[in-house]
């Protein structure tokens, strides 16, 4: 709009040309701003576009970055478990007690549950032989004693050594017989097929690898000490192969018997053969023992040992058990899944819901031995009665809800451990697997799959023997003999010595 001043056309025409002039004059300028500008605006455009980017990037790293947070919190959380499992989780709970008893002391003697190895309760001396002795004079300055009524008892129990080897040529008769039309050859009690080494070198060489723990350069050196036959570690090596074969029929013998009986306690250890990953397996019972060289820990194996058994199946809750057995013939250990609900409540407060779960579950453990007055069906329903009632309870808290899902997998496994088993828990198994672990720690293993074969053999057979009261020696070469007569018939013979 003209301002009220400009009355005539020509001051206005006037007017608007000025401006115009003014204008035309700032023309430059605001060009010379524009373009600047826009290349200001370009810029800022492309920073836009690269903080943007960046932007973005950084939401996805941060995403990345809070989920490694949670598994690196999980992973902390468990290690905590971990590393306190044993100080809280194995020797603070005492062997699962319930929190209200007291710990009573043990008592003086063996414990429930492991053999009497007191010897003098149960020692007859009266079939020891007896000796009286006697100084003439005293060492100390020579002065003659004279004999008294007084004496001083004492026990004496020793070894005797005898470092004597039987070396000896036996020369058989070249017999024939009339009826079965074939040779007869006699062969001495004490040898074996193939070998100059006797039954009592195979028997030592046994006891020392299985019940010693011994190493080959250890049996070589006890040998040659204490009995003065030399032998290499290939003669020792040798002899348990050739020991494995007469021993398997006895080896199969135990797996047939384990199959028949009540329940099968089984468990596994991770074995090396030369420097090879493989598994020994275990199954076994009150009476025998039996373990299994396997390249693997996969349910196959687990089915292979079950076979066509009927008995329960105690465990550990391993997967490959499941199909091994029918649903309901499964025992879980219970020290197993009370271990983990320690392991899961060590980070947990005394008022927490999982603490109360797991305590519950200790309780729950403990009615068979404060209720030895139930029967069979009684005890069965108020398993599954306070089973049912942990499982009811709710919780939001990780530790509650781990615990309770194992609890919920593996109800009727534990109910079924309490009914048939002594003390619910797969203890048998671990104590004779222990023996494979700790030979597995001195040897690291075996230098062929034949040699774990070998081991689980013969260690089967020892483990067993050892179960039993009787006499192990005498039993041993009956096995020998026997499976060394299975395979090669004229050691059968009944053998009669030339007197001439």
């Amino acid at each position: 709009m003209l301002p009220s001043s400009l009355t005539t056309p020509f001051d206005q025409v006037n007017y608007c040309i000025g401006i115009i002039d003014k204008f035309r004059k700032e023309l430059p300028t605001l060009r010379r701003e524009k373009t600047n500008l826009e290349k200001q605006k370009e810029k800022l455009e492309g920073e836009l576009v690269f903080w943007k980017e960046k932007y973005k990037n950084e939401k996805v790293r941060n995403k990345i970055y809070r989920e490694k947070i949670g598994n690196l919190e999980e992973e902390i959380d468990r290690i905590t478990k971990t590393n306190r499992r044993y100080s809280v989780a194995l020797f603070d709970h005492g062997n699962f007690k319930s929190p209200d008893d007291k710990g009573d002391r043990k008592n003086k003697g063996g414990q429930t549950g492991h053999p009497d190895t007191n010897r003098e309760s149960h020692e007859d001396y009266s079939s020891y032989e007896r000796k009286r002795i006697y100084a003439k004079t005293c060492s100390k300055c020579g002065y003659k004693l004279s004999r008294t009524n007084s004496t001083r008892r004492k026990v004496l129990m020793d070894i005797v050594l005898n470092p004597e080897v039987v070396k000896m040529i036996l020369e058989s008769e070249r017999q024939w017989c009339g009826k079965c039309r074939k040779e007869v050859t006699a062969r001495d009690l004490r040898c074996l097929p193939f070998t100059e080494y006797g039954i009592n070198t195979f028997m030592m060489t046994m006891i020392l690898r299985f019940k010693c723990h011994s190493s080959f350069g250890n049996i070589a050196a006890v040998i040659t000490i204490s009995h003065g036959l030399k032998l290499s570690k290939s003669d020792i090596s040798n002899i348990l192969n050739q020991s494995r074969l007469y021993l398997k029929s006895r080896y199969n013998m135990l797996i047939e018997n384990i199959r028949k009986g009540k329940v099968i306690y089984s468990d596994e250890t991770g074995w090396q053969v030369n420097g090879q990953s493989a598994w020994m397996w275990i199954m076994t019972n009150e009476e025998e023992t039996v373990y299994f060289a396997a390249e693997s820990r996969g349910k196959g194996i687990a089915k292979e040992l079950y076979g066509n058994s009927n008995a329960y199946s105690m465990h550990d809750g391993l997967a490959s058990y499941q199909s091994s057995a029918k649903p309901d013939k499964h025992c879980y250990c219970w020290s197993h899944i009370l271990r983990f609900a320690f392991e899961e409540t060590v980070n947990e407060d005394d008022n927490s819901p999982a603490i109360f779960l797991r305590n519950e579950l200790v309780r729950i453990y403990r009615i068979k031995g404060n209720h030895p007055e139930y029967s069979h069906m009684e005890l069965k329903a108020v398993l599954k009665e306070n089973l049912d009632k942990c499982l009811k309870a709710t919780s939001d808290n990780t530790s509650f809800i781990h615990i309770q899902n194992r609890v919920k997998e593996q109800k009727t496994g534990l109910i079924n451990s309490l009914l048939y088993t002594d003390d619910g828990t797969n203890n048998l198994a671990e104590r004779d697997l222990r023996n494979m672990a700790i030979k597995k720690r001195i040897s690291n293993g075996s230098n062929t799959f034949s040699g774990m074969e070998t081991t689980a053999v013969i260690g089967s057979v020892m483990q067993t023997l050892g179960k039993k009261e009787e006499n192990l020696m005498p039993v041993l070469q009956s096995y020998l003999r026997t499976g060394i007569g299975e395979k090669f018939h004229q050691y059968t013979h009944t053998v009669f010595y030339d007197s001439s």
